[in-house]
Formats: C-alpha cells, structure tokens, sequence
C-alpha cells in the first residue's frame, strides 16, 4: 500500500486545474479526457491505499482536501464511473446473487465488459430521452474491481484446502483487520464477503445464533464451492461457541474467586474478620458455580468429541467403499474371476507334474550308464595300481634293476675301437 499524497508531483497551477470543475468536453476532449482519467485513477488508488472496496461522494471530499477546500469535479467524475460500470451502487451490489451456471468472472465479463458496451450503445438514447441519473453523495459505491481483488485475498487467508468453516461475521472482520493492520468497517466487510458469496465461495446465513443478531458465514474449502449450512454444521458450531463461551466464563470467575481471597486476606491483616468472612462466602459461591460450569463444559467436550469422532468413521468408511468400488473395477477390468483362478490353478498343478515326470525320466537315463559290472571295474582298477608300483622281494627289500656291464680300459679294447673307426672313413 502505497502512501504517497495524490497532489505529490503536481505543481500549484495543475492542482487548481484538476479541483476546478469540468468544461464542456467539444472545447477541448483531450484535457476533459485525461483530466477525467486521473481522477478515475486517482480515487481507486486511495480506496487501495485505505484498504476500501467503496466510497461516498462526500467521503471523497475528505480524502482529496487541498488547503481546506475540496475539488468541485468529483460529482461528475462518480457519475461517469456509474456510467461505465466501475462502480455500483449499494443496493445494485446487494442484489447480485451467485447463480448456479456462472461465476464471478462471468459476473465480472458482464459488469466490466458488457454493461460499459451498453452504456456506450445507449448514451445518446439517455441523453436525449433522460437525464443523468442521480448520485447521492452520502449514498456507497463499491469498486468492483477492489472488491473481488481484496475478496480474493481474504479466501486465500482463511481457506482450508480440506474442509470447510463456519466462522461468525464479525470474526472476518477481525481477520481482516490483522491482514492490513488498520481497522476495517463491518459494512466493508460484508461488501467482500458478499463478492465471495456470488462466486459461490461462501454461504450467509442471518439470523440469532447463540448470540443475536450474529450472521454466520461458511466459507467453501480450497476450489470447491460452498455448500448451505447444515443443522449438523449449525448444532455443531454452536456446540463449540458454548464450549468457548463456558471457558471464558469460568476463567473470568476463577478471576474474580483469587480477587475475592486476597480481598479477604487485607481485612484479615486490618484485623476485621467479619469484612473477610463475607468474602470468603462469596469465593464459595463462586466455587460452586465454577464447578456446575465445569461440568457443563465436560458434557459439551464430550459431545463435541464424540461428533468429531463420528466424522472420522464416517470418512474412514467411505474411504472403505471407495477402496472396495476400486477393486471390483479392477477384478472386472482385468477379468480375475474365482472361476478363472481354479481353472488357472488346475492347469499350473498338471504342467508342474509334467515336469517333475520330465525330470524323473531324464534322471534315469544316467542310471542305465551305471549299469556295468562293478566288480569287474574294481579288479580292472587295481590291476592298473599294481602295474605302477614297485615290485619287491619276499624279503620285503627292493629289488635292485640291472646294471650296465663295467667298461674295458685295457688296450685292446681302444685298438678295436679305433680300427673300426678307420674302417668306417674308408667307406665313406
């Protein structure tokens, strides 16, 4: 929110010229139209900046003051806004209901786009045939625009995405205090719950609930729209308004019962004990009916509890049936049916045992290879053993192979030798 003043930048002779009131528009249609757009803007602004959705002429007299003296345009300037549908009237908003094929955005299309066309269309028909129509000047006029954009932000504030809530009027106003830090008009904040409720995100309901002239206000969760207000929504919220209302009571008691015991030890400590004791009755009467509250508000906890914990069974029930929804679609969609599955079963079961039959043969083909003569195999196996080992005497020694002859050193034997070497040369 900007704070800048709307006259910051304009020099005196420009100011005079904005204040001083309209020309005829054939003098000059560019000034009239610039001018015009300014003071358009101008007054959105400062309901943006004062965190309003409407305004009254003579409001607008106040915000725009310049050394004591108010523009004297402002009445034509609200008029031509009415025209061209920036803005409504109070009782023309109010009007406006949520309609069960269409949104805000169609209402916005028809406020903003076509009811401007309209009035283009038939401004020289209003001219000729009828006057201006009137503006009040302590009459509102809400802007459209600023109205759905502050709306907007309220609902995202206080919207749960998974359940609705039902809050009193004046418990938005307080929210929407705390949002801008300022201090925000019950009559502004049933201009933007109002906006909420033709978009169908919130329902009013008026009327005397627990407190009088309370209205209740439930606002939808997340992009759902928002259902009417049920008797168990209704009972239930005014369950827990009594549950706050006990608690407040009873700590404002418990309050006013320590107030009461040290009243009691003062004139007790000025030695006037008949002053005490009137005290002391009094914190028991107030002892008692703390404890009558007390248990009021056991019955109304437990109620509530009880409540709470039938929604959840409900939910979790319903989350059953979906989950059981869900697998009988699937069972239908994939065609598993207790028929298929035996028939499925039997033929797994018969081609197991083929199987094993399969198996069962192929082992006993290796056991026709064993069918040999196994003693026969043993003696031909010890026969080969005894043909490696070493042989031995009876003795149990080992028998020592033959040895080479010992060679013949004599000389005859080397003149042999040599003859028959000389005898070789000669035949080669």
């Amino acid at each position: 929110m900007s704070n800048q003043k709307w006259t910051e930048g304009l020099s005196d002779e420009r100011i005079t010229v904005l204040m001083a009131p309209f020309k005829n528009r054939s003098v000059n249609e560019v000034n009239y139209d610039n001018k015009m757009k300014f003071w358009k803007n101008t007054i959105v602004s400062e309901c943006d900046r004062r965190h309003r959705c409407s305004f009254s002429v003579n409001e607008l007299k106040t915000w725009f003051l310049v050394r004591g003296r108010s523009p004297l345009c402002l009445l034509t300037v609200v008029e031509d806004m009415f025209r061209e549908g920036i803005i409504k009237s109070q009782p023309d908003f109010e009007q406006m209901t949520s309609q069960s094929n269409s949104n805000w955005s169609t209402w916005a299309v028809n406020t903003l786009v076509k009811s401007p066309l309209s009035w283009s269309v038939g401004r020289i028909k209003e001219s000729i045939l009828s006057p201006t129509p009137a503006i009040d000047e302590k009459s509102e006029y809400i802007v459209l625009q600023l109205v759905e954009n502050q709306a907007n932000e309220l609902f995202n504030t206080i919207s749960v995405n998974d359940q609705s809530q039902i809050l009193f009027m004046d418990d938005i106003q307080n929210r929407l205090n705390k949002i801008w830090n300022t201090s925000v008009s019950i009559t502004s904040t049933e201009f933007i719950v109002h906006s909420l409720e033709i978009r169908n995100k919130v329902f009013v309901e008026r009327g005397e609930h627990l407190v009088a002239n309370k209205t209740l206000v439930k606002i939808a969760s997340g992009d759902k729209d928002v259902e009417p207000i049920s008797e168990l929504e209704k009972n239930f919220f005014k369950l827990k308004e009594t549950e706050k209302i006990l608690i407040g009571e009873i700590s404002n008691m418990d309050f006013e019962k320590e107030s009461l015991v040290k009243e009691a030890k003062s004139y007790i400590a000025k030695n006037m004990k008949p002053i005490a004791l009137t005290y002391l009755r009094k914190k028991k009467e107030i002892e008692k009916r703390i404890e009558k509250q007390l248990k009021s508000l056991d019955n109304v906890q437990a109620l509530i509890s009880r409540i709470e914990e039938s929604k959840y069974n409900a939910e979790v029930l319903q989350t059953y049936s979906h989950g059981l929804a869900a697998l009988k679609l699937s069972s239908k969609d994939s065609g598993l049916t207790i028929d298929n599955v035996d028939e499925t079963m039997a033929e797994l079961a018969e081609v197991i045992d083929e199987h094993k039959d399969m198996q069962s043969a192929m082992g006993s083909l290796v056991d026709v290879k064993q069918k040999y003569n196994e003693q026969e195999l043993e003696d031909e196996l010890a026969d080969l053993l005894s043909k490696d080992e070493p042989t031995t005497s009876n003795t149990g020694k080992h028998h020592i192979p033959d040895l080479p002859n010992v060679p013949d050193n004599s000389l005859e034997g080397e003149e042999l030798d040599l003859d028959r070497r000389f005898q070789l040369l000669r035949e080669h």
